[in-house]
């Protein structure tokens, strides 16, 4: 069983001396919410803001099928939505708990995408993301701990889709290509339907074992921030 306590520990130590991997350098005594320290997100409190440096921290867990077997866009889900079983990472944030936050700290949707987008791609602001992980001082970017077949990589933008995301209830936080439903989803790659999806994927993703803890649930916290223009 993780001790969750030690790992919180052992994050908190590590954070102010990470190793930057082509990402803005954060420090965690900047971390405040009104003058106040925040603590990183548990499965108990899946969610923090940082509003003075316009983060969103989620709390999530690895999917371990998920480090042997691809999928063609399921990133990150919540763990109660309809595909939270084909994800990477199960978030324990709920898609509009996330939408939320991502608002509070400034960032603004696209919603240029619905289900006949095909071809088109997701706009709204530009997302950093980091991934902190059990007992290793370092962080990771999407690339680091996502395979991606095709090898476009990531640009992960706030589509918004807040209306979509509650009436299909998919779950998804982040989606791997443009989607017309999650919250956040990659503009390196356009939208397709379901039948084009299955005989001819944008690309496959999958967790990458040497990166990513092999022991199910093993939490992953991954902030959310805006790319600096």
């Amino acid at each position: 069983m993780v001790n969750r306590r030690s790992f919180l520990k052992k994050m908190f130590l590590g954070l102010t001396g990470l190793a930057a991997l082509s990402l803005p350098s954060y420090s965690f005594e900047n971390l405040s919410i009104n003058q106040k320290k925040i603590d990183l997100p548990t499965k108990y409190h899946p969610l923090n803001i940082d509003l003075q440096n316009k983060k969103v921290f989620i709390y999530t867990e690895v999917n371990v099928k998920s480090l042997y077997k691809t999928n063609p866009h399921w990133g990150v889900v919540f763990k109660d939505g309809k595909f939270s079983e084909k994800a990477i990472l199960k978030s324990y944030v709920t898609p509009l708990d996330f939408y939320d936050a991502l608002i509070q700290i400034g960032a603004k949707p696209g919603n240029n995408l619905t289900k006949n987008s095909y071809g088109e791609f997701v706009k709204g602001d530009e997302l950093d993301i980091i991934a902190l992980l059990q007992d290793i001082n370092k962080r990771f970017s999407l690339n680091a701990i996502f395979y991606d077949s095709t090898g476009r990589g990531f640009n992960i933008r706030f589509g918004g889709n807040r209306k979509a995301s509650i009436e299909e209830n998919t779950g998804c936080i982040t989606c791997l290509e443009s989607c017309w439903i999650g919250i956040t989803s990659n503009a390196a790659y356009p939208t397709i339907g379901s039948f084009k999806r299955l005989i001819s994927p944008n690309s496959h993703f999958r967790g990458k074992a040497d990166v990513l803890p092999a022991t199910e649930n093993s939490p992953v916290i991954l902030v959310y921030g805006l790319r600096s223009k």
